[in-house]
């Protein structure tokens, strides 16, 4: 093979090249250290989409960090970063940034430009096997879009999107191609087109829940259009998705007792993603709010599968669906499914066909022969009920802050976080208003000194 190089590695970020020449060492180990490879078989695209560190685990830990799902105690908040404080408390501050939160999902952005370009190019392989490469690499590109959309641009406003500012769309892995931001609408259809050719693409079925499959790449498109408010789309997307598999876990038979209850790849996994970033999330730092916990009825098997606590001020969550003690399961599972089915049916009305997707999920999470199943009530009062349960089965799974993003637009569910913390010299009071700006990050000084983008209201 010929060694050949990448045009404008002067101008690539460090981290982008490290990560790209790592997830491509299963070829690499054959050219000389010297060398930039470039992918010319459908083994080395393989090799690129397999590498799990950074194509499963890449998603923003800023997508979880600024919910009102955890809270930390003053003496652990004080011992942390100055860019973890400001997050936490919602300052309106530049230095209230992640690196690796947007770092991390352009690192994937790049493997897959690679990829497709290569597939573009003409590599040596089985034509099936492009056209599942094709289709996961689409997936996983739209997929890192979407959640770099809910941490650095509006909530989704079809009102607004075409003026909102959105994401710089590189779909390229020229570094001298320039990328400005595109709007907010530009980037939803970005978004959305992957997923759908993904899903023309991709396999029905796969040996390893780390590949995406046509059933995630419904399910990325519902939880897409779920949080546009675009609820029939979603419900369609969702319906698909379960048509293929529609997997669900009786909790009585997990042990509540294991300190993550949770199998690797469990039966609800449709698609398997996560993310490393502990930072202020990890078990050693975050507690669960009083009230949250005490939400859960004591009959709710979620309240001892999910939560660890040796006194009512020392709640810890252990219900990873990652089967590790990662920040959040960020993947695609047919509990969220269900819960998309029963919210969007409501919303057109059809409460019974609703309540019957909810009641389903739900009967499985209680103790045997204990649940009472949801029927005679109203369309509002079914809506207020699956929106609540929606919070507390998707607990730590990268959800909250797109859904705090979607309903603070329904003055019904509009919300001011606040968190309170006791320190040295008293009682400090933070508040995140439904239309704080605070809802979008800033993009990293970092980033902004290799750029000219546009930054995000501070």
């Amino acid at each position: 093979m010929k060694n050949k190089c990448i045009k404008g590695l002067t101008r690539f970020l460090p981290l982008f090249l490290t990560v790209l020449l790592t997830a491509c060492s299963d070829f690499l180990d054959k050219k000389t250290s010297n060398a930039v490879a470039i992918p010319e078989t459908v083994k080395d695209l393989r090799a690129m989409l397999d590498y799990e560190s950074a194509i499963n685990t890449f998603y923003p830990a800023l997508a979880e960090m600024g919910s009102d799902d955890y809270y930390v105690p003053y003496a652990v908040l004080s011992t942390r970063s100055e860019s973890e404080q400001l997050i936490y408390t919602w300052q309106r501050d530049e230095m209230r940034i992640d690196v690796a939160s947007w770092t991390q999902p352009y690192h994937a952005i790049m493997i897959c430009n690679v990829v497709l370009e290569a597939l573009e190019r003409g590599v040596e392989g089985n034509a099936a096997e492009k056209t599942i490469i094709a289709g996961e690499a689409l997936f996983i590109r739209a997929f890192a879009y979407y959640f770099l959309a809910q941490v650095y641009c509006k909530p989704y406003d079809s009102a607004h999107s075409q003026n909102d500012l959105g994401l710089p769309l590189r779909t390229s892995s020229d570094m001298n191609d320039i990328y400005q931001r595109a709007s907010v609408a530009e980037t939803y259809t970005l978004i959305i087109e992957g997923l759908q050719e993904a899903s023309r693409l991709l396999p029905e079925t796969s040996s390893y829940k780390t590949r995406p499959t046509k059933a995630a790449a419904y399910g990325a498109l519902a939880r897409v259009y779920l949080c546009m408010q675009e609820y029939e789309e979603a419900n369609q997307m969702a319906e698909a998705a379960l048509q293929l598999y529609d997997e669900l876990i009786d909790y009585n038979e997990l042990d509540a007792s294991a300190n993550i209850p949770f199998e690797v790849f469990n039966k609800e996994v449709i698609y398997h993603g996560a993310t490393t970033n502990g930072l202020l999330l990890s078990q050693s730092r975050a507690r669960i709010p009083l009230d949250f916990f005490e939400s859960y009825d004591n009959d709710d098997l979620r309240k001892h599968i999910f939560f660890n606590y040796t006194n009512l001020d020392n709640i810890i969550f252990k219900g990873y669906y990652a089967g590790r003690s990662s920040s959040y399961f960020a993947g695609i599972a047919t509990d969220e499914l269900y819960l998309i089915r029963a919210e969007c049916e409501i919303r057109k009305g059809n409460v019974l066909k609703g309540l019957s997707f909810f009641n389903t999920l739900m009967s499985m999470r209680w103790k045997k022969d204990t649940y009472k199943p949801f029927n005679n009530i109203t369309e509002e009062e079914a809506l207020i009920t699956i929106l609540k349960e929606r919070r507390k089965q998707l607990v730590k799974r990268g959800l909250r802050w797109s859904d705090l993003r979607r309903l603070n637009k329904d003055p019904r569910f509009a919300k001011t976080l606040i968190r309170v913390l006791d320190t040295e010299d008293g009682s400090k009071k933070y508040e995140l208003p439904p239309d704080g700006v605070q809802y979008i990050y800033p993009i990293p000084n970092s980033i902004m000194e290799f750029n000219s983008y546009k930054q995000n209201p501070i």
